[in-house]
């Protein structure tokens, strides 16, 4: 009929425009986990080009997100980018160094703490001998 609206048009796009997200989706799941990329939500969702809210709301991708997440293992760190023996060992020592410092400073203001303790203590003494 010429007055109807074209209803069944507008919902064979939208239609459409789901499953060619959640064929970007798989796609993206698939690359992610070729290149041994952390797969997260988010990353997904970027890479497909659709919203988070959207992988939360479609139970079978939020299942193969959650599912690849947990088989996954981390990331080996790139040997270009690991620490040195020496340098684990400066990074340690400076720790170390800066721990024992802490630790004389706290004895140092303790002892303060308690010299001041002791003089407020024999002014309220001092004062109180005075009212009497």
């Amino acid at each position: 009929m010429a007055g109807e609206p074209p209803v069944r048009p507008l919902a064979a796009a939208a239609a459409k425009r789901t499953l060619d997200a959640e064929q970007r989706v798989r796609d993206a799941l698939r690359e992610l986990d070729y290149e041994r990329v952390t797969v997260t939500f988010a990353s997904v969702a970027e890479r497909a080009r659709v919203s988070r809210p959207f992988l939360y709301q479609h139970a079978e991708l939020r299942a193969q997100i959650e599912a690849l997440r947990t088989t996954q293992a981390p990331a080996p760190v790139p040997v270009g980018n690991r620490a040195s023996d020496a340098s684990l060992r400066t990074r340690l020592r400076a720790a170390l160094d800066d721990s024992q410092r802490q630790r004389e400073e706290i004895a140092r203001l303790r002892e303060e703490l308690a010299l001041a303790h002791g003089r407020v203590r024999e002014l309220e003494l001092d004062r109180r001998a005075c009212r009497t």
